[in-house]
């Protein structure tokens, strides 16, 4: 698919690589609508810098683990371009809490955001995208979805749903809607860690470096380019999971 002039719809666009997702592809020419919970300041800055590369831009405000607020996105998304041909799942949070310690609440959080949320996004984006004959949608996922991670039992769950997901609703929507994924690993410092913490995740790759949001971003342009991918999951984690 070429992006320029097609309608891009990013979860999580104002900040972190949700942002970098959301710019490479205003980049590419696409027009972008991103949504945000708590970031409204940050995602007004990422609209004005998505407009400033000559393509409409658009922030609507969401809480994607409820079905009415994500219904709004698709409403406000028609109204501004009466479209949408790319959806990138990028919303999720990480929250590091001991397996026993994990609360219902804790759990339902978790769950709601990181697998509801995309679950609800897939099936109005796929409704819209076949009824206008086609479009690609892309779950970010996690290695913690392919490989279990001890203090972030929650999560680990989450985005192994996501995995699942992908490969359900490619098949669900195939042919005229390739669904794909991408799992990255560590590309981006997690928020409250130090350049030391960071560090020490890099001798655990086998390419013996950390990534960048801009791994992701090129993982997310071949898979919108690559029309004979679906239900695919791209690692981009420097072999760490291997």
């Amino acid at each position: 698919m070429d992006i320029r002039d097609r309608v891009a719809l990013v979860t999580g666009g104002a900040h972190r690589v949700g942002r970098s997702i959301a710019l490479a592809l205003a980049r590419e020419g696409g027009h972008v609508a991103i949504t945000y919970h708590a970031s409204a300041d940050e995602a007004q800055q990422t609209v004005a810098e998505i407009e400033a590369c000559g393509v409409g831009g658009l922030a609507v405000r969401c809480d994607q683990s409820n079905p009415a607020q994500v219904a709004s996105v698709f409403d406000a998304v028609r109204a501004q371009w009466g479209r949408l041909d790319i959806l990138v799942n990028s919303a999720a949070i990480m929250q590091q809490k001991p397996f026993l310690d994990i609360t219902p609440q804790d759990w339902d959080a978790t769950l709601g955001i990181n697998l509801t949320g995309p679950f609800l996004f897939s099936q109005h984006a796929g409704r819209m995208m076949l009824a206008q004959g086609g479009g690609v949608i892309i779950n970010i996922a996690d290695e913690a979805g392919l490989t279990p991670w001890p203090r972030y039992v929650h999560h680990s769950v989450s985005k192994a749903g996501v995995i699942m997901l992908t490969r359900a609703a490619a098949l669900a929507l195939a042919p005229r809607v390739r669904v794909n994924a991408i799992a990255p690993g560590p590309v981006l410092k997690p928020e409250g860690w130090t350049d030391e913490q960071w560090d020490r995740l890099r001798p655990a790759t086998r390419l013996d470096r950390l990534g960048s949001p801009q791994d992701v971003v090129e993982a997310m342009l071949y898979l919108i380019s690559a029309e004979f991918v679906t239900g695919h999951v791209l690692v981009v984690d420097g072999g760490r999971v291997l």
